[in-house]
C-alpha cells in the first residue's frame, strides 16, 4: 500500500492505491477545502507534489484545465483529481499573505506559469522572517530571488517540488 505524508501536518498513513488524495486525506483525519465536491471546476483543493510526482495519475483533461484557469504549474495537482499509484509527500498550500498593493505589482508582473510557485517562496521566506505582510522593499528583492531560481529550473515538477520543500523547511534561502 502506497504512503501518503502530508505537510505541514506531518500527518501520514497507508492509503489502497488509486486512493485520490482529497480521500486519502479525508482518511488520516486531514481537511482539504473542495468546494466543488470533488468535480475539478473550482481548484479549491490545490496540493502541492514535494515528492513522489510520478506515482499519481496523469492529469487527465478536466484537472489540465482548471490548472491553467487557475494558473497553478506543476507540481501542483487538485487532490480531488490525482490517484494515489505509489508513495507521495504533499504540502498542504498555507493561506496566503497579504501583499500591499505596490508587491502584488511586482508579483503579478510575472509570467502566469510560475507566479504560483514564486509566491510560496517568497511567503515561507517572509514567514520564516517573521514578516505578516508583504511590502514593496521586501518584495522586489525577494520576488526576483524566486523568479531566478524558479527560471533555472524550468518545468521540471520534481525540481520544483525540490526547491519549495527545501524553502519551506528552511534549507535554502
Amino acid at each position: 500500500m502506497p504512503k501518503v505524508s502530508f505537510y505541514p501536518s506531518k500527518e501520514s498513513g497507508d492509503v489502497s492505491e488509486g486512493t485520490t488524495i482529497l480521500d486519502a486525506s479525508e482518511q488520516l483525519g486531514i481537511e482539504l477545502k473542495h468546494d466543488c465536491g470533488g468535480f475539478a471546476t473550482c481548484s479549491s483543493c490545490r496540493i502541492m507534489i514535494v515528492h513522489g510526482v510520478e506515482n499519481l495519475s496523469e492529469i487527465d483533461l478536466d484537472e489540465e484545465n482548471m490548472l491553467e484557469e487557475a494558473e497553478l504549474p506543476n507540481p501542483f495537482r487538485l487532490s480531488c483529481q490525482a490517484l494515489i499509484q505509489g508513495d507521495v509527500v504533499l504540502r498542504i498550500p498555507d493561506s496566503e499573505m497579504d501583499w500591499s498593493k505596490g508587491a502584488l505589482r511586482e508579483l503579478n508582473a510575472l509570467p502566469s506559469l510560475s507566479r504560483a510557485i514564486i509566491r510560496v517562496i517568497v511567503e515561507a521566506r517572509a514567514r520564516k522572517a517573521g514578516e505578516e505582510v508583504i511590502l514593496p522593499d521586501t518584495a522586489i528583492p525577494a520576488v526576483a530571488l524566486a523568479k531566478e531560481e524558479v527560471d533555472a529550473i524550468g518545468d521540471d515538477a520534481v525540481a520544483l517540488s525540490a526547491l519549495v520543500k527545501a524553502v519551506c523547511e528552511g534549507s535554502s534561502d
